[in-house]
């Protein structure tokens, strides 16, 4: 087990699939803010377009942070990556959560090194106690809400290696919200959520559930699933202009900017899940769509709406 400030030793990633290049991330600043999210200067995200995505073939060495297996789609996803609906607000949820009782353990879905521990203050809202764990090539997991954390800085983790166990630690219920990352400097102690990616990129999973549509009078309504939730880009165009909503530029914007309602001058809102789907209407500002473009973390058409 190497001391906390040595270097993270190498752990094999042979078995992720990297469909482009991440370019442009400067050094992040190590202050951390009460939410659990730190806005540090000089980032870059991945433009709209950009196949950045990393997925796991068939059969790679990643389990499910909950269930400890391979198997698809093993821990159900209360609130999936993106937008949502709290009891008495929107949000723009840079995570996702997964149900279970208190004292479940939690594993660490890949091998790497335990660079921040952070323990709830025993009232605040947000992270609660909170683990964040390096890999290789610049890849980070972080694990909120935990009840006990059985782990410490500088610990070296096997995949499937328990870290500690669900609870609700500066949350309303119990659960587990799984964060992933792309780009955070090695040895960081900073859990950036503008570098934020959706965990399904990493995590088993089936193919995604349909998305689908219908248009409102001044915008469009999407019918979106809670457990393979993969969207990452909408567009909206009619009347001769357009606009693009990118899960992963809205994220890059900062903790708050993300949960403005309006990005990109679309008013988005969301409804509380229901049978295993949540409403996602969206108005834009400035004209009245007649089409509508959905594509997955995979660069994949999820949806092509036209009224």
């Amino acid at each position: 087990m190497p001391a906390p400030g040595q270097p993270l030793p190498d752990f094999p990633l042979g078995y992720l699939s990297i469909r482009s290049t991440f370019v442009g991330f400067a050094v992040l600043g190590a202050a951390l803010l009460s939410s659990g999210a730190c806005d540090s200067p000089g980032i870059t995200p991945p433009s709209s377009g950009e196949e950045t995505t990393v997925g796991p073939p068939p059969g790679a060495e990643i389990v499910w942070p909950l269930r400890l297996t391979d198997d698809v789609d093993a821990d159900s996803v209360s609130f999936p990556y993106g937008p949502r609906a709290l009891a008495t607000r929107y949000d723009f949820h840079a995570g996702i959560d997964l149900p279970a009782s208190p004292g479940t353990p939690v594993y660490s879905v890949l091998p790497g090194r335990v660079v921040l521990v952070s323990r709830w203050d025993g009232s605040s809202t947000g992270p609660g106690n909170a683990v964040l764990v390096a890999h290789s090539e610049d890849r980070s997991t972080s694990y909120l809400h935990l009840r006990e954390i059985e782990v410490v800085e500088g610990d070296s983790l096997e995949m499937g290696e328990r870290l500690g166990t669900v609870g609700q630690t500066g949350a309303s219920t119990p659960h587990l919200h799984l964060g992933y990352f792309v780009g955070l400097p090695r040895d960081t102690r900073v859990r950036d959520e503008r570098l934020s990616r959706n965990p399904l990129e990493l995590l088993p999973h089936g193919e995604p559930l349909a998305v689908t549509g219908e248009f409102t009078g001044q915008g469009v309504t999407l019918s979106v699933p809670l457990q393979q939730m993969t969207i990452r880009t909408i567009e909206l165009s009619g009347e001769g202009d357009s606009r693009m909503l990118d899960y992963y530029e809205i994220a890059a914007r900062g903790f708050n900017p993300r949960k403005e309602q309006v990005q990109n001058r679309v008013h988005i809102d969301a409804g509380r899940p229901e049978d295993g789907r949540f409403d996602l209407p969206l108005n834009p500002l400035d004209f009245t769509p007649d089409r509508v473009v959905v594509t997955d973390i995979y660069g994949e058409t999820l949806l092509d709406l036209s009224r």
